[in-house]
């Protein structure tokens, strides 16, 4: 079974814009295990996601969760929030990862 991480900490508006995402892996990869990173703040917008098996959250530092998350043995990581504390989620989990750069006006 593999196993992915998602990872995007807020805000409401690009957290929902990544359900599409959370879809398509679950119909690639329908034996998936997918697994969820954001803030503590805003797991009531993604938990009901029938998609995702486990939100995982932090209140302030990606500390407090790092150790459990490297007990899960992810098989990929996507960052979707590209930021320093998104990056060492995927140091730390020394796996293959995905990003992309947002779009943003010039």
């Amino acid at each position: 079974m593999k196993k992915i991480l998602i990872i995007r900490f807020s805000s409401i508006g690009d957290i929902v814009l990544t359900t599409p995402v959370i879809r398509c892996l679950k119909n690639k990869y329908p034996d998936s295990e997918i697994h969820y990173l954001t803030k503590f703040s805003f797991k009531s917008v993604i938990e009901s996601n029938p998609y995702i098996e486990k939100v995982w959250t932090i209140k302030q530092d990606v500390k407090e969760v790092i150790g459990k998350l490297e007990k899960v043995g992810f098989d990929h990581v996507i960052d979707l929030h590209k930021n320093i504390r998104s990056k060492q989620v995927c140091f730390k989990l020394k796996t293959n990862y995905s990003s992309f750069y947002k779009l943003n006006f010039q």
